[in-house]
């Protein structure tokens, strides 16, 4: 699904300044967290992710599907939740509509994508198994996790976004593999207000590549 991009921590720094290489034959002293998924949700660029992969990052790298890589900025990021949402400087892209996950029900299936390894992006069928009792708040569906799904989305029979594929598993007591997300409605009011007014102290974003 073109909607759906590859995410990475910038080179880049705040103050817009690249990090330091290191010296030849020796390994770089930081070490960037691996890519994750995430997706545009609306023609104005904004993109939704999980947050604990940008590990504090300001600046991020998104690789769209047709392989360009664009910079973007994190506007906003609920680490309670584990979601951030970043802004690419680019309007018209392919979205993903957000559904309303609190009409999901047990046994309802679902669709998640970006969950195969590399850029592959065929949707896997999957069966919501818990919608929060148990999970801490967190849908739950029968899929192994996988760490190249991590930020990627959960859609619904409308092809609408319902959840947010995370990286850590809240423990159930059981020893089924399961797959966890964020129910999108709880990160509904962020985008609202980012839409209605910047975010102070936002970044400008870094420039593509």
């Amino acid at each position: 699904m073109s909607a759906v991009v590859d995410v990475r921590p910038s080179k880049r720094t705040s103050a817009g300044q690249s990090r330091k290489a290191a010296a030849p034959g020796r390994e770089p002293s930081e070490r960037l967290p691996r890519p994750s998924r995430g997706f545009i949700i609306d023609g104005q660029g904004y993109i939704v992710t999980c947050d604990q992969r940008l590990n504090g990052a300001s600046f991020v790298d998104v690789t769209l599907d047709d392989g360009r890589t664009v910079g973007a900025t994190v506007v906003a990021r609920d680490r309670l939740n584990d979601v951030a949402v970043l802004k690419l400087d680019r309007r018209g892209l392919p979205a993903i509509a957000l559904g309303d996950s609190e009409a999901l029900a047990v046994g309802e299936r679902v669709l998640a994508i970006g969950n195969g390894h590399g850029p592959d992006r065929t949707p896997t069928a999957a069966t919501v198994l818990a919608t929060g009792a148990g999970t801490g708040g967190h849908l739950a569906v029968d899929l192994p996790p996988r760490p190249e799904g991590v930020g990627g989305p959960l859609l619904n029979n409308l092809g609408q976004a319902v959840g947010i594929v995370i990286d850590r598993a809240p423990p159930t007591g059981g020893t089924r593999a399961l797959t966890f997300a964020v129910p999108v409605d709880r990160v509904k009011w962020i985008v609202r207000n980012l839409a209605s007014r910047p975010v102070a102290g936002s970044p400008d974003p870094p420039e593509a590549r």
